[in-house]
């Protein structure tokens, strides 16, 4: 009887496997290269542009387009101030992507986002008080 239950343990565990292994390769592959720890600058202070233009270089190679979106920030009532550039993506069905250095994987958006509602979609605090000013000039030039 131990046996018969053994046997059942057994080939629930190895079709439990099989089955978080298809929801894994059912991710988008831009959404696993943007994941991917070994692009230069991903999770790296500091280092958004290496990573905004490694990543942006993979996808496009891999038939991924999509743009960067730069802009300042700075935050309110003190004189801390910088930049930041992010990855937006586009897939084949329509849906649209945001990622940066700093997030560990992609977020969905609205396809419909203008580039500013993208930044305070990236940000975990929307409300945080800080003033940001898009880079329109670059940004009309990041498209990949």
């Amino acid at each position: 009887m131990s046996n018969r239950y053994a046997k059942l343990i057994m080939c629930i565990s190895v079709a439990g496997y099989f089955a978080s292994a298809s929801f894994a390769v059912s991710e988008p592959a831009a959404n696993r290269i943007a994941e991917d720890p070994t692009i230069k600058g991903k999770g790296k202070d500091g280092e958004c542009m290496d990573y905004a233009i490694a990543l942006s270089s993979k996808l496009e190679a891999n038939g991924i387009h999509g743009r960067l979106i730069f802009y300042r920030w700075h935050i309110c009532n003190s004189k801390i101030s910088g930049s930041h550039v992010f990855v937006v993506y586009h897939l084949a069905d329509g849906s649209e992507w945001i990622v940066d250095n700093e997030i560990p994987a992609p977020k969905q958006v609205p396809t419909e986002a203008t580039p500013w509602q993208l930044v305070f979609l990236l940000s975990s605090d929307p409300s945080a008080p800080v003033d940001v000013e898009l880079q329109d000039g670059l940004n009309r030039l990041s498209f990949f």
